[in-house]
């Protein structure tokens, strides 16, 4: 970090429009420091230039105060939603910032205007929706009579233009970029005759069915029926916006008023057991051992002699550390080992899943002079396990 050094590149100067477009829409998904942090960076970019200086990276956190891990979070937030791209050349980063979209361009995103909904509630999606509404002018009666360009003007000679100076112009963000292949031609396959026709699946509207088939986890089929009701031939250029529209009809019908929620992937990813080690394991199931150096050489003898999945060894070490205070022996270890293999247990999510299954409640037997009382709940597994270190064979 200390080495670390970063620029900036503009895409334009933010109107007072954008000003409110970041602080409505976009800073209600990306918090107050992504917010920050793109503004500040916007505020580093010469205007006659539309490129910054280079200034070490540290400038930038001590500046707006933020930790490298939040800093982090901070940028990966305005990369995911189309505000930034990051470039790097040996220890020199480059951010290219990008305007926001339009009002209607991110009401219309696959992923923006839901992601928002859930995170502001309807009723603050709607008065936001109507803070950038404006009302329809009616123009019936009137008849367009404005010139063209060759109306007006004559063309003698025109030189073309040409010079080595980059041109200003507006860069508007992508908006959200979905990583996953939805199989274009597959959904061919089952659209009728009339929707094939690969002119009108631009790459916009590819990834907007990709955006929509991620919001909404639409199959192929249910993909099928929203393009089918989308698309008329004789308003194929709002093609982009039906799509959306009849998406959220189409989810509705088929699930009522049911938000769709978007999180965080670290907030809600499930953790991977080959990912601790044994210290990590020792602390969280078995804080009071008595000997953790020698458990700790016993599960390296273990690891060293059985050539397993690493998730599926933390498994073993998880179900004899919430059975026993102290680690049992190898021989316990190895005999947990077999019995995970001959139920047919080698990868990690098989582990994972095994261990994590429900718990079943579990009463300790009356008596006349108590109340019922309540056990933790256990997993359905813990018994089996418990007889078996217990059998001594």
């Amino acid at each position: 970090m200390k080495n670390e050094s970063f620029w900036v590149i503009g895409s334009g100067t933010l109107s007072l429009d954008d000003a409110a477009t970041l602080a409505l829409l976009y800073q209600p998904l990306i918090g107050t420091e992504s917010h920050g942090l793109y503004l500040f960076l916007s505020a580093l970019v010469n205007t006659k230039t539309y490129q910054s200086e280079v200034y070490p990276k540290t400038f930038l956190m001590d500046a707006l105060n933020l930790k490298e891990k939040c800093f982090s979070e901070s940028l990966g937030k305005l990369e995911a939603v189309g505000l930034l791209s990051t470039y790097q050349k040996d220890a020199i980063f480059m951010y290219r910032l990008s305007m926001p979209l339009t009002p209607k361009q991110f009401f219309l995103d696959g992923i923006l205007g839901s992601f928002l909904k859930s995170e502001i509630g309807e009723k603050n999606f709607e008065w936001l929706f109507e803070r950038f509404s404006i009302p329809e002018i009616n123009r019936v009666g009137y008849e367009n009579i404005t010139k063209s360009f060759d109306q007006v003007y004559q063309v003698k000679s025109l030189d073309s233009v040409s010079s080595s100076m980059h041109i200003i112009g507006r860069k508007n963000g992508s908006g959200v970029v979905i990583n996953q292949d939805f199989k274009l031609d597959q959904l061919f396959e089952i659209l009728p005759v009339r929707l094939q026709k690969k002119r009108i699946f631009t790459k916009k509207i590819q990834s907007q069915i990709a955006s929509i088939m991620y919001v909404y986890g639409f199959t192929l089929e249910d993909m099928k029926h929203v393009l089918v009701e989308a698309y008329d031939e004789d308003h194929s250029t709002i093609f982009y916006e039906r799509i959306n529209l009849f998406a959220q009809k189409y989810h509705e019908k088929h699930n009522g008023k049911e938000r769709i929620e978007i999180d965080l992937k670290g907030d809600s990813e499930r953790p991977k057991l080959s990912d601790f080690n044994p210290q990590d394991l020792i602390s969280h199931y078995a804080p009071k051992m008595t000997n953790s150096a020698f458990a700790l050489q016993t599960i390296r003898q273990f690891v060293e002699r059985n050539a397993v999945d690493v998730g599926v060894i933390n498994a073993v070490i998880i179900i004899c550390l919430r059975i026993k205070t102290d680690l049992p022996n190898l021989n316990y270890l190895e005999k947990v080992l077999n019995t995970l293999l001959q139920k047919g247990i080698t990868t990690e999510p098989e582990a994972y899943e095994y261990i994590m299954k429900d718990p079943e409640p579990k009463t300790e037997k009356k008596t006349f002079y108590t109340k019922e009382k309540r056990v933790a709940p256990v997993p359905e597994w813990m018994d089996e396990f418990k007889a078996l270190l217990e059998s001594g064979d």
